[in-house]
């Protein structure tokens, strides 16, 4: 890292605080430090040997499971890190609880219509996942919905209670047309939704050729537009919908073919991760309209799907961040009921039956990665031995060691140090790229300066200095803790949108963390990094961390990961699918593994780029036999370099002890 790009600026009027390096350490300040309790929703809290804790549930009899000793177990089973951890527990919790908000709410508004928690297969189509979702969901009426044709098959098969809501969104061709009608006539309660106005014509084909008519939804473009990541997949420009010129069209044609009578549902959607309640407030409304204006149509509408958009607040901040939510789900279900049944007893309209496709907040707590940290770099490493301050007079080495005397005085101007240094290391580059400044004396003035900036940063830390530019250099000489994973294989959301995840050591949280760090992967691409972080500030470009052992491994885990990451994930450097593991927590720190999914093997991985490994073993044999031919091999070095070959192809994709 240079500083030389850094542009001075006047320094921020300072602050005077107390320094937390002084402070007793407790695990208390840790839960805080990392806003565990925020973010992790009840589920995730520290013990008070310093370890991470996971429990089925906020109000769970059931106690906690020590996450370390787990993970120490697991390696006994040899189950090594990295491993994505499911606790299926948790998703029979959130099911409960979103279901009995919404009852709750129902109840106290005196609605007359029901609620049904869906969920869209697309966030994990994880089979174990989608069956214990089914399975946990049944004393709820959960359904399942489907946004493409395979997705669509492995519902059909899989939901044999024919009372089992199925939504079908998506675009839709003849034979997904076929599919619905015929699950329709043998009795499952499914609900294809038109997304465009053509799709109309092809359920009226159907119908005119074989006399079956599924019940029909709609999903409307609403005004109403959403706010955060997912902002652009609603309001006018969305992709999926209808425009209400659309909506007029498709009620027509359904009436003049005497069908009006199909069409029972009304859906829309907002965007992901609403964070500000008001959006969904705005939605409610505009939808309730829209469907107490098509009930007036004659349509014997009974349905309304709010979409997803449920927002988890992975930052913890309980704001409208756009990784966090500035409302609760209690909020969020009272709202939604009160105003749907406002708007239809002002119209003398019944109560619909409401469902949500609340997929990120069924799922994401559920499941989190463990990975250790084989290595670590510094700015800080491989820094040569101080020469002594040269005789010569002025020089920009010479200037920073003065720099470095002045830093040993009782009053100094910290943020005047730091910007001289700045000044100093800029001009001693420029004699190197002149030819005047030799590679050992750069390589000494390079150590200078960050032991200079180590110095200022400790100085202002112990004083209460503050400043925009010292924050930004504490993150800048942040150490690289490389962790055996792939982020595009495991975390693909944090790089492609930004998406936030919270990360914690799972143990050491009863030591002070003593120093900063940047989680990067063993791919070779440079975004291979977690470069957010949750933390008091917006954006947070290192987390609190601390130093590795020798011969001791360290522990992180990436958490609220069970929405979309587990499925998005992509071959880059040919890094496959981790081990997973499926946990039943039965008491405290008593837990049973229901089921061990192994982690890709080389030879699998590169199967799926159509490779053949045994065409690759007989090419690696053919160049190992022509070494030995012209003596560059000895018998033993090609059977040692077979044996490693082959037994490489069977091997995990990541790090192994």
């Amino acid at each position: 890292m240079t500083m030389g790009s850094l542009t001075p600026r006047a320094p921020a009027e300072k602050e005077r605080r107390p320094d937390p390096t002084q402070a007793p350490w407790s695990v208390e300040q840790a839960k805080e430090l990392y806003k565990i309790e925020q973010w992790g929703a009840g589920y995730f809290s520290v013990n008070a040997q310093g370890n991470v804790c996971v429990t089925p549930s906020p109000d769970s009899p059931l106690g906690h499971v020590d996450l370390k000793r787990m993970v120490d177990e697991l390696r006994k089973r040899k189950i090594n890190t990295p491993v994505l951890i499911r606790f299926m527990d948790i998703l029979r919790d959130r099911i409960a609880m979103i279901s009995n908000r919404f009852s709750h709410a129902i109840r106290s508004n005196d609605y007359r219509g029901r609620y049904y928690p869906i969920f869209p297969i697309k966030v994990n189509q994880e089979r174990d996942v989608v069956t214990a979702i089914l399975n946990y969901g049944k004393e709820h009426g959960l359904g399942l919905e489907a946004g493409s044709k395979a997705e669509l098959l492995i519902i059909l098969a899989l939901t044999t209670d024919p009372d089992t809501p199925i939504v079908c969104n998506g675009y839709k061709d003849q034979e997904f047309v076929e599919l619905v009608a015929m699950a329709h006539k043998m009795g499952k309660k499914i609900f294809p939704v038109i997304e465009n106005s053509r799709e109309i014509e092809t359920f009226i084909a159907h119908y005119k050729r074989t006399g079956v008519m599924p019940n029909l939804g709609f999903r409307i473009k609403l005004s109403t537009k959403g706010v955060g990541k997912w902002a652009a997949t609603g309001g006018d420009a969305s992709k999926f919908g209808l425009r209400i010129p659309e909506v007029m069209h498709v009620v027509s044609r359904l009436k003049d073919e005497g069908l009006l009578d199909s069409l029972k549902l009304l859906h829309f959607h907002i965007g992901s991760q609403i964070t500000k309640i008001k959006v969904v407030k705005q939605a409610i409304v505009e939808t309730t309209r829209i469907y107490v204006e098509i009930a007036k149509l004659g349509a014997k509408m009974e349905y309304i799907d709010i979409g997803g958009g449920l927002g988890v607040d992975y930052s913890g901040s309980n704001s409208d961040h756009y990784g966090a939510i500035n409302y609760t789900l209690e909020e969020y279900a009272s709202d939604i009921i009160y105003r749907i049944k406002q708007l239809c007893d002002e119209n003398g309209i019944d109560h619909p039956t409401i469902f949500s496709e609340s997929g990120r907040f069924l799922a994401a707590h559920y499941s989190l990665l463990v990975t250790d940290v084989p290595a670590t770099s510094s700015v800080f490493d491989g820094q040569p031995k101080l020469e002594a301050r040269p005789r010569s007079g002025y020089g920009p080495v010479d200037e920073m060691h003065q720099i470095l005397e002045t830093l040993k005085e009782q009053d100094v101007n910290l943020i005047e140090c730091y910007h001289d240094a700045v000044q100093y290391k800029t001009e001693a580059l420029n004699l190197f790229s002149l030819g005047y400044l030799s590679l050992p004396e750069r390589a000494n003035m390079e150590a200078l300066f960050w032991k200079i900036m180590r110095e200022i940063l400790d100085r202002a830390k112990k004083t209460g200095v503050a400043s925009s530019e010292l924050e930004e250099l504490d993150h800048q000489i942040a150490d690289v803790y490389f962790a055996n994973f792939s982020l595009f294989q495991s975390l693909p959301d944090s790089w492609a949108i930004e998406q936030i995840f919270p990360v914690t050591p799972i143990h050491r949280l009863d030591e002070r963390p003593n120093r900063k760090g940047v989680i990067a992967d063993l791919t070779c691409d440079s975004d291979g990094l977690i470069d957010n972080y949750v933390g008091d500030e917006e954006h947070n470009l290192s987390v609190p961390l601390h130093e590795v052992r020798q011969d001791e491994p360290y522990y992180i885990a990436i958490y609220l990961i069970g929405a979309y990451q587990e499925t998005l994930g992509e071959l880059h450097n040919l890094f496959g699918d981790t081990h997973a593991v499926q946990v039943e927590i039965l008491g405290e720190d008593q837990y049973k593994i229901r089921h061990l999914i192994k982690g890709d093997s080389i030879h699998q991985v590169i199967g799926y780029v159509s490779y053949s490994s045994k065409e690759l073993i007989h090419k690696m044999r053919e160049q190992i036999e022509t070494a030995v031919a012209g003596a560059r091999l000895t018998l033993d070095d090609s059977a040692t370099l077979m044996d490693l070959y082959e037994n490489g192809l069977h091997g995990y994709t990541y790090f192994e002890e």
